[in-house]
């Protein structure tokens, strides 16, 4: 897979980011569990892991598309919630490679068209776990997948909502 130079990086500086991750790359084992735990850490402040793209922690932004069945897709596939932004990675088929060096790196891989605030995780065995944990964001993660009914977001609906639950309970009783 060549690399361009991205805005305000030479050549050299491009083929270095990658260095670790050479074209015939081969995911190494790793933690699913790390991963997920990781990935609260450096991803999900932006990124659902939801098909629907929803939010479910305090402090989390919907600034980038949902990680939800990214192995494999295609880039710039999923919507963001910035629709005016045109610096979205293109032309990226997200496999094993790829996602480490994004990791790594994403100004350069993207060369230089992407919004987040995200200098990259340097640690190669971080980024695995990482991406062992985004193999398992797919439909056949059955809680992923299907998730529970979104809740309502103002916090009176969900009052009443809740009410009338316990009522109708109540009254099967």
């Amino acid at each position: 897979m060549a690399f361009s130079a991205a805005p305000d990086c030479d050549g050299r500086q491009s083929m270095e980011a990658f260095s670790d991750v050479p074209d015939d790359f081969e995911l190494p084992a790793g933690s699913v569990g790390k991963g997920e735990k990781l990935f609260k850490k450096y991803c999900s402040q932006c990124h659902s892991i939801y098909p629907d793209n929803r939010m479910t922690r305090g402090g989390q932004t919907q600034l980038g598309p949902t990680l939800f069945n990214i192995y494999g897709r295609a880039s710039g596939m999923e919507d963001i919630q910035n629709k005016l932004g045109d610096e979205r990675v293109d032309g990226v088929l997200w496999l094993d490679g790829p996602l480490m060096n994004y990791m790594k790196n994403p100004r350069v891989l993207a060369q230089g068209r992407v919004q987040m605030n995200f200098r990259g995780i340097p640690n190669f065995q971080t980024r695995v776990d990482i991406c062992h944990y985004l193999k398992t964001l797919n439909w056949n993660n059955e809680m992923l997948a299907n998730p529970a009914e979104k809740p309502a977001s103002l916090p009176m609906v969900r009052w009443y909502q809740q009410l009338t639950k316990e009522r109708v309970a109540e009254s099967t009783d």
